[in-house]
């Protein structure tokens, strides 16, 4: 080894034509040199490498992952992108698809058996991410389907006003430039659409009425009026009061220029060259090749062992197993009638619905203390963030008037939020208190996203922007049913209340399918929805144009819940007095969002390290 690194500097220096005099000392240096590379060539730490790849992929996937919801970066404190708004256009578009296809290619190049423990796992999750991105481009006709009753131009600022935290000048500076861009959402939207007017892949004429009601909602005569000033009525107390005013006069101008007229061009073009050429009813199964894609949807989102017709099949014995469920609570309750008559009663008699605003919000918080104490006796650790429950802005009810959770960020110390809809009181029903609280908090979405967003040594891409539906409600689903372990549903309201929410979500798997694998219209989706799924004729209509414009989405509830639940069984009954509560809420959520094919992985592997030895 020595005889060869003193030829190959010799001749190095041959090569340079070194005078004689200086040679020895540059031999040396050389010599010095090449051995060092020669030992790192040796002593390379192949894990070392694989890991630092890895680190490369996720940290690029995560910058678009921001880039595609910068919201979400300003909610968890992640700077840089305050200013933005998504990029739907087409050139951005175009490139998002070659950086996935990059993506895979490197993936699939990185020595992935070098990786170890989270590295591995992260390694997985993104690999299979960007297996089905790359599939989902055989399906380019999907991508003109951007309208959405959840999210769009329609009410994304809106709800950027009520979520961004505004510490400073420069946080309301952002804001001023993401109003700005709402014209450039716009253009860019209309584009998209324009793909499905030439390919016939369209969003329905009721699911665009309902955007064009919201659009309505946010378009004021007067710029005060506009929700987007709701930040400005109380500004940072640290911003001298002349920049205050330059900031609220900027952002007049924004949403005069800029917002309002971004919002009646859009409208102007849905109702003038969109909703005329638009179908009444289309399931994706009436585009050619839309069956493939909701079962490729199906698979990609949601689960990989089943068929649009065994969820189909599934719903429909669940509905009818639940409904028998809710008539035995009937007969409980001594109630003189059939189930639908019961049904009826719990959703109609005023008594079971509250009064005032204040009451709704005094009944969820009442909630914290009787749960929260309980907690650690079901996992190791309990999320350091807190989380309050709010009620819903006039706008914000305006646009949605659907429960949610917002995680909240440690590195801005701001607290995570259950809102609630209380301005409509009249129709909360207080027999879902405990059940949506369960889902909404703890132990559901804030014990899974604020604990994900605490683990140590975890990327920040598997809590910030690895995220599956079906693992996500599917959990907030299973600790619904962590209520009856915890003393909850004693009443047999509450108790209904449990059950009806999964009645509910089983009517979905029906109704999802029906629409996109059957060919379901829409008047006949509605009627099963409000009859079986037991929900009002305007919360089924509402809810059956979600599945028209979100797809397989509503899916992931009812089947997330089922493999949890098939999890723990397999657990319980593997483990049998070794098996531990704790643990296997620490296998599920203490490693972030994950499709359940993985999840199930990672639930297997941990059981056999559970095992007692043979």
């Amino acid at each position: 080894m020595l005889r060869e690194l003193i030829s190959n500097a010799s001749d190095a220096c041959d090569q340079l034509r070194f005078r004689p005099r200086t040679t020895p000392v540059i031999l040396l240096a050389l010599l010095i040199t090449l051995g060092i590379n020669s030992v790192n060539a040796q002593t390379k730490d192949p894990a070392a490498e694989a890991a630092a790849q890895l680190k490369v992929l996720l940290d690029e996937d995560l910058d678009a992952a921001f880039r595609r919801n910068p919201i979400q970066a300003t909610v968890r404190g992640v700077p840089g992108y305050n200013h933005l708004l998504q990029d739907l256009s087409l050139s951005t578009l175009e490139r998002e698809h070659a950086s996935e296809r990059r993506a895979l290619e490197r993936l699939n190049t990185l020595d992935a058996k070098a990786l170890r423990g989270q590295d591995r796992t992260s390694y997985e999750l993104l690999l299979d991410k960007m297996g089905l991105a790359v599939e989902a481009q055989q399906f380019p006709d999907a991508d003109a389907l951007v309208l959405t009753t959840l999210g769009g131009l329609h009410n994304v600022l809106p709800r950027a006003a009520q979520v961004t935290p505004f510490r400073n000048a420069e946080d309301y500076r952002d804001y001023i430039k993401r109003i700005r861009a709402a014209s450039k959402l716009a253009e860019d939207t209309i584009a998209r659409l324009r793909l499905g007017m030439a390919s016939g892949w369209m969003s329905t004429r009721p699911v665009l009425d309902r955007i064009v009601g919201a659009i309505d909602a946010h378009l004021v005569e007067h710029v005060e009026q506009s929700a987007l000033m709701s930040p400005f009525a109380s500004m940072a107390e640290d911003i001298p009061e002349a920049e205050r005013a330059s900031l609220a006069a900027d952002a007049r101008r924004a949403i005069a220029d800029d917002y309002q007229p971004a919002l009646r061009r859009f409208k102007a073009f849905i109702l003038t060259d969109y909703r005329p050429k638009a179908p009444e009813i289309a399931g994706l199964a009436s585009f050619a090749g839309g069956a493939r894609y909701y079962e490729f949807l199906i698979r990609a989102r949601i689960v990989r062992d089943r068929s649009a017709k065994q969820i189909h099949e599934l719903g429909l014995s669940e509905v009818e197993a639940l409904r028998g469920e809710i008539g035995a609570i009937a007969k409980e309750a001594a109630f003189k009638g059939t189930t639908d008559d019961f049904i009826e009663y719990m959703r109609t008699d005023p008594k079971f619905f509250f009064d005032s605003s204040e009451a709704v919000l005094a009944a969820y918080r009442a909630m914290a203390p009787r749960v929260d104490p309980q907690l650690p006796t079901l996992f190791h650790n309990v999320p350091r963030m807190p989380y309050a429950v709010r009620s819903m802005t006039p706008a914000e009810s305006a646009s949605s008037a659907a429960a949610n959770y917002q995680v909240g960020s440690l590195a801005l110390g701001t607290s995570a939020y259950f809102t609630i809809n209380s301005l409509g009181y009249a129709s909360e029903a207080k027999w879902r208190t405990e059940t949506l609280f369960l889902h909404e908090a703890v132990p559901g979405h804030h014990m899974q996203l604020a604990r994900a967003a605490e683990i140590e040594g975890l990327h920040p891409w598997r809590s910030q922007a690895s995220f599956n539906i079906a693992y996500a409600e599917g959990w907030a689903l299973y600790a619904e049913a962590l209520g009856y372990a915890m003393g909850f549903y004693e009443d047999p309201y509450q108790r209904y209340g449990n059950l009806q929410a999964r009645l509910f979500r089983a009517a979905r798997l029906v109704v999802d399918t029906g629409i996109h694998a059957y060919n379901w219209p829409r008047d006949k989706a509605i009627v099963y929805m409000s009859h079986q799924g037991g929900v009002d004729q305007a919360f089924a209509e509402s809810e059956v144009d979600r599945y028209f414009s979100t797809p397989a989405q509503a899916l992931g509830y009812l089947l997330g819940y089922h493999k949890m639940r098939e999890l723990r069984a397999r657990a319980e009954a593997a483990l049998d007095a070794r098996f531990d509560v704790k643990d296997f809420h620490a296998a599920v959520i203490d490693n972030g969002s994950m499709p359940l094919a993985v999840l199930e992985k990672l639930v297997d592997e941990w059981i056999i390290g559970s095992a007692p030895m043979r």
